[in-house]
């Protein structure tokens, strides 16, 4: 027997690209339209990015399936900081690591120019999108950010420390193409190819 992973979700509108995280390579994919009718599917071997559209019989060469496999992700890989009030992280993966408002984070790794106070440190998150992190810090006297570093949560907003936890996705990527149509009732079947003990 081989692995099987289903997924509901209601799109927003607009739909956006999503991820969905299943615990294992995908080699099949095939994504239902509830609401408005449609298909689509993907199966290995398939370019990265396309997905056949099974109504339609045609095969769409972007923003279709993408198999995602990372090896870890401990925190938002940093590729920013300014020195402002406040001061502003730009980061990959906010949302997948689970930094949000109210979280006491800490910064590490970070190359700065070394002429004043270090960018790495612990702040508060004074609010978090999926590719920012304001902090509730003035650091327009701080270090110039140079290069790197990641953000890891240390507390939530009860002060209740966070255990290190490995958040890498072992799935795929929907893309516009592949992920529906705005505010639709949708169900994806995710299969493996590795066994089940």
């Amino acid at each position: 027997m081989a692995q099987v992973k289903v997924f509901d979700w209601t799109n927003p509108n607009p739909a956006v690209a999503r991820n969905l995280d299943c615990g294992f390579d995908p080699v099949k994919v095939t994504v239902v339209d509830l609401t408005n009718g449609g298909s689509w599917m993907w199966i290995e071997g398939f370019t990265d990015g396309t997905v056949l559209d099974v109504d339609a019989g045609t095969i769409t060469g972007s923003n279709g399936v993408t198999p995602l496999s990372q090896s870890s992700v401990f925190g938002a890989a940093i590729s920013g900081f300014t020195n402002a009030n406040p001061g502003v992280i730009t980061a990959a993966n906010v949302s997948q690591v689970g930094i949000t408002t109210g979280d006491t984070i800490k910064v590490t790794g970070i190359a700065d120019d070394g002429s004043a106070t270090t960018l790495n440190g612990n702040y508060t998150v004074a609010s978090a999108t999926a590719t920012t992190i304001t902090t509730a810090t003035n650091t327009t006297s701080y270090s110039v950010y140079v290069s790197d570093g990641y953000a890891t949560r240390v507390s939530d907003t009860n002060g209740d420390a966070i255990p290190t936890e490995n958040f890498a996705i072992r799935g795929l990527t929907l893309g516009t193409s592949a992920v529906g149509a705005n505010s639709a009732s949708m169900v994806a079947i995710v299969e493996g190819d590795e066994p089940v003990l």
